[in-house]
């Protein structure tokens, strides 16, 4: 059987701080501790991963008693590494801390994706004060692609001139029949797409990103004085599924 020489390179060098060893070298040992007891994986990996969580501990406590200036505890922790740990316990942790880095980053990410879409709902409740009732709808859109947000009201865009209609929503409505009593370019989530469309400079339609459009409307409840969130009509529907938009 061929022996087993050990690899040129040593994680531990990148890996271990030059400075402030003994904070790392506590949290590594919380987190290779915290990790050993759910993880699965091979006895020999795991064996090799119980000897780094000791060598961890052993670094620490000579920090904390000040046995070894930090340097020097550095340095002998880089080469145990490098010459004892053969089925490749440190590397495990460093595998395994990358991963959990990874998740709780897509985590957050996603976080603030969801708080930015919420922001669509938000600007529509806010949009809400300034208005007087009696029927009146208000939009809020949230463009994840330029991270802003719009509003619209109900009745603007007709009342608009022609050159503040933008080509592309009129190209939309254009291809929208009219499902309620109400023209079809009479919503405030019209509204607030127009502005959008000018916003980002659109030219042609497939210049809308309508995976990152969010849209939500609040609508006036004559009979209980209060707003109150509102789906979209018979007409919106239609051009917001065209154009791949969603609501919250």
């Amino acid at each position: 059987m061929a022996e087993t020489t050990h690899a040129s390179h040593n994680p531990a060098e990148e890996a271990v701080p030059t400075t402030k060893v003994k904070e790392w070298a506590s949290k590594a040992r919380i987190e290779l501790g915290q990790w050993l007891r759910t993880a699965t994986i091979g006895s020999d990996v795991k064996a090799a991963a119980e000897e780094v969580w000791k060598r961890l501990g052993a670094l620490e406590s000579a920090l904390v008693s000040q046995t070894k200036p930090e340097a020097e505890a550095r340095a002998a922790f880089v080469t145990w590494v490098y010459e004892n740990d053969w089925n490749g316990g440190f590397t495990w942790y460093l595998e395994e801390k990358a991963r959990v880095v990874a998740e709780a980053n897509r985590l957050e990410a996603e976080q603030a994706i969801q708080r930015f879409i919420a922001k669509a709902r938000t600007e529509a409740q806010r949009a809400t004060r300034t208005q007087g009732g009696l029927g009146t709808v208000v939009a809020g859109l949230a463009d994840l692609g330029t991270q802003q947000t719009f509003t619209g009201t109900s009745g603007a865009y007709p009342y608009l001139a022609q050159t503040e209609k933008h080509p592309v929503m009129e190209e939309i409505l254009a291809k929208v029949g009219q499902g309620e009593e109400w023209t079809v370019d009479n919503c405030a989530e019209v509204d607030a797409m127009n502005k959008y469309l000018y916003k980002i400079k659109a030219r042609v339609l497939s210049d809308v990103q309508g995976k990152n459009l969010y849209f939500h409307a609040e609508t006036w409840n004559w009979d209980k004085k209060v707003w109150q969130p509102r789906k979209a009509c018979g007409n919106c529907d239609k051009w917001l599924k065209t154009i791949g938009a969603r609501r919250v």
